[in-house]
């Protein structure tokens, strides 16, 4: 996998990429591009056990008729997830989270060793203290818009000076 960008992603866009591929109109929906995307081959992908766990939770507890996709999307993954993180791991990157449920993802993250942390969740991943965090660990944060400008299929659009 020498030269492709190794992206990790979060409970929350593995879910849109299983559920919500498509908009209700039927084009694809930002995660359904990305997983577009990763499914050519353009990216490759790392996902750690913590984060298989939290989703096959969600995926039972909510959308139970989705199970084959996810199956179908995690079984090229199938003993290579990352290993869970230890307490010690956790405790070492809270201060990073401000939701003590993210820790273990986080930690993950940095166990997985990705260029890219693909996350959705503003509120928890791209706050100035994740940023700092990640950029630490030399790794990029991105959502589902900012990995699609990674590839050049949107643009990136300027944050208007307050």
């Amino acid at each position: 996998m020498s030269g492709k960008l190794l992206v990790f992603p979060d409970t929350g866009v593995l879910i849109a990429m299983i559920v919500y591929p498509r908009t209700r109109y039927g084009a694809l929906s930002l995660a359904g591009e990305v997983l577009e995307l990763y499914q050519t081959g353009a990216f490759g992908m790392v996902i750690g056990q913590s984060i298989v766990d939290e989703l096959e939770e969600v995926i039972d507890d909510r959308f139970a008729a989705q199970r084959g996709r996810m199956v179908s999307l995690l079984k090229p993954f199938a003993g290579q997830f990352t290993r869970r993180p230890t307490p010690a791991e956790i405790a070492a990157v809270s201060s990073a989270c401000n939701d003590p449920t993210d820790a273990p993802i986080f930690a993950s993250a940095v166990i997985a060793r990705p260029d890219i942390v693909l996350a959705n969740d503003f509120e928890a991943f791209h706050t100035p203290a994740a940023k700092s965090f990640w950029q630490q660990h030399r790794i990029t944060v991105e959502s589902l818009y900012g990995l699609l400008c990674v590839f050049g299929r949107r643009q990136r659009r300027e944050t208007p000076a307050r």
